[in-house]
């Protein structure tokens, strides 16, 4: 299956580094599920403030959303990814450990 990767800017015309460097960082997070299927990525630019929302959809039916606003666009964008590593490392450990029954003494 292939990774599909959406990216928006709004606001400003974000240079083509920054777009790559914002992908690089977010493909980081199939190391940790391996149902990813699609990365959405909105860079925003308003009153000297950079947002970054990523939007992750994996199978079975999960999405994960994180919003980060900083001043600089590469740290905006570095805090976001390491919310949703957070996020879809706790969804795995939720997955695995249903399919566990409790260990009665």
């Amino acid at each position: 299956m292939t990774l599909r990767v959406d990216f928006t800017d709004r606001h400003e015309q974000h240079p083509e580094s920054v777009k790559q460097y914002a992908i690089e960082k977010v493909q980081k997070i199939t190391r940790f599920f391996d149902g990813v299927q699609r990365i959405e990525i909105v860079l925003d630019k308003e009153h000297q403030q950079h947002t970054t929302e990523v939007i992750v959809s994996a199978a079975p039916h999960l999405v994960f959303v994180g919003h980060a606003t900083n001043d600089s666009v590469t740290a905006s964008i570095d805090s976001v990814v390491h919310k949703l590593e957070r996020q879809v490392k706790k969804a795995k450990e939720r997955l695995r450990d249903h399919h566990r029954g409790e260990v009665r003494p």
